[in-house]
């Protein structure tokens, strides 16, 4: 079953199939606001709120798009929000259990046993240029989904993921 079809059952009144959707994303939200805000004892908490609106604002959801999308977008706001308000410069501390990916590897020209390097250099990134990172090439989002998400145009997400990856070389480079 899609998620897009569990959550028509959940509107439709079967909520306890929105444990469905727990099940699939709470691990998912868990490693996305991770990789944004480092190792934070609000990890848990923020994963429990996003999914709480979630499921508050299902009758908003629009079921032709993707939920996923859709979901990141709220955990994505939640944690943004809680930067905002608890920490004006959130440092992190590290992301030492990123995912190997690939993609960004091949990218930036970084060999697989720099890894951790990297990681540090995502890590000292502004916050609107590790969340474009984050989404495009660790949840793997196209630049639509990387749209509809951060709510601004796709061109946009081209110019600041493309900013973003010269950013990240530099420090890289220098690290």
């Amino acid at each position: 079953m899609t998620d897009e079809e569990i959550i028509k059952l959940v509107i439709n009144g079967d909520r306890e199939k929105f444990g469905v959707i727990i099940e699939r994303y709470e691990k998912r939200l868990r490693g996305f606001i991770k990789k944004l805000i480092g190792n934070n004892l609000e990890i848990d908490d923020l994963v429990e709120d996003s999914l709480i609106a979630a499921y508050q604002n299902l009758n908003g959801f629009d079921l032709k798009q993707k939920f996923s999308s859709w979901i990141l977008r709220i955990a994505h706001n939640k944690t943004v929000d809680f930067i905002k308000k608890k920490k004006p410069k959130l440092i992190n501390e590290g992301l030492d259990d990123f995912t190997e990916n690939k993609k960004l590897i091949e990218e930036l020209e970084i060999e697989k046993e720099n890894k951790k390097e990297l990681h540090s250099a995502i890590d000292s990134l502004e916050l609107k240029y590790k969340e474009i990172i984050v989404l495009y090439f660790f949840e793997d989002k196209s630049y639509d989904e990387i749209s509809d998400i951060l709510h601004i145009t796709t061109s946009n997400v081209g110019v600041i993921l493309k900013r973003a990856k010269e950013k990240l070389k530099i420090i890289y480079e220098t690290k």
